[in-house]
């Protein structure tokens, strides 16, 4: 293997224990509509305090953790963060007006990079997650899926991406990832093969980054496989370990795969406790949580088992999915470090 995977992660993260959802949500969509009215966002008392603080202290607890490509920290739901503004703003269905068509969250970061380049020296490098168009269509209309319609969505989704990633010598959105956790899990109608790797084309046409498809089932992995702008199939290998693709089939369509090798699906994870006769009691406190976490010794074997299945096809490693129900974040935050001290031991060790 020439170059160790990198560690990335995915997405959501819990809010800090002293701000509520819907006094994040209420001034989340305040500092939309300022961002994209060119309005000064920092200086409103109630965005900073709601938003860009409670934002900005969860990237930095990603930060401290060792993440390498941090994914941007989603505290709003991933239907409502892409859904709402498009349908504000459509121009016809599914289609936003680009001036309309933003990342909030991007925005600050741009800010939070110079300061801390300015500080260290360093570039951010950032993992640029937007939710999938066939995710937003399912989500929106059902199983019946009308091409030009999804096509709207990509359309849309690519134009918010390129409103909002600035590469700069501060920040560098390094990674984008389609996230689509409902894909090869249900079953769709009214659409072929080829206008599904149409519209994950077009979500990403002419963006200059890796390009990632988060999937949770690799079941229908054939066909994101066949999309030319997509570099990396991901999957949750951590809390399933049939997961599995040949990696002939990533050398043949020369794609590459990001590894789950924590897990994070903390649901199923104290459904299992309770089955094995562990009291819900237990899982009430700070240390009962904590110790939801997986062992360095669980973590370690999946990593191995992904460089040596995938080898150099192995390109990004980190939790499996999103961390929001992870609370409080000090919990999150160690679930991340211990996946950097797993992958940092095993890379200096070869």
């Amino acid at each position: 293997m020439k170059e160790f995977p990198l560690f990335d992660d995915v997405g959501s993260f819990p809010l800090p224990d002293y701000v509520e959802f819907d006094k994040f949500s209420q001034f989340y969509w305040a500092a939309y509509n300022g961002i994209v009215n060119n309005a000064d966002i920092f200086d409103n008392r109630g965005i900073y305090n709601f938003f860009i603080h409670p934002f900005l202290q969860s990237f930095q607890l990603k930060l401290n953790a060792g993440v390498e490509i941090i994914n941007y920290p989603q505290h709003m739901d991933m239907y409502t963060q892409f859904l709402k503004p498009i349908n504000d703003h459509e121009t016809e269905p599914s289609l936003i007006n680009p001036n309309k068509a933003i990342i909030p969250e991007l925005f600050i970061l741009e800010r939070f990079a110079k300061d801390f380049y300015e500080r260290t020296g360093n570039t951010l490098k950032i993992k640029v997650c937007v939710t999938g168009p066939i995710e937003l269509y399912i989500k929106k209309h059902g199983f019946t899926v009308y091409p030009d319609i999804a096509l709207n969505f990509a359309k849309s989704l690519n134009t918010i991406l390129k409103q909002s990633i600035k590469n700069t010598k501060y920040l560098q959105s390094n990674v984008v990832s389609i996230d689509e956790p409902s894909f090869g899990y249900v079953d769709m109608f009214n659409i072929e093969e080829d206008a599904i790797i149409k519209t994950f084309n077009k979500t990403v046409e002419n963006v200059e980054s890796i390009i990632q498809i988060h999937l949770h089932t690799l079941q229908k992995y054939s066909i994101p496989i066949k999309a030319e702008s997509i570099d990396v199939l991901t999957c949750e290998y951590a809390s399933d370990h049939s997961n599995v693709i040949p990696k002939k089939d990533l050398e043949e369509f020369d794609k590459f795969i990001r590894v789950g090798i924590t897990k994070t699906n903390i649901n199923r994870i104290i459904a299992d406790k309770l089955d094995a006769g562990i009291s819900l009691d237990k899982f009430k406190t700070f240390e009962g949580v904590m110790s939801l976490i997986d062992s360095k010794e669980f973590i370690k074997k999946n990593l191995l088992f992904a460089l040596e299945h995938y080898g150099d096809r192995v390109k990004f490693v980190g939790p499996d999915c999103g961390l929001k129900g992870w609370n409080p974040p000090q919990v999150a935050y160690e679930l991340l470090r211990r996946t950097y001290e797993v992958i940092k031991d095993v890379k200096n060790a070869r």
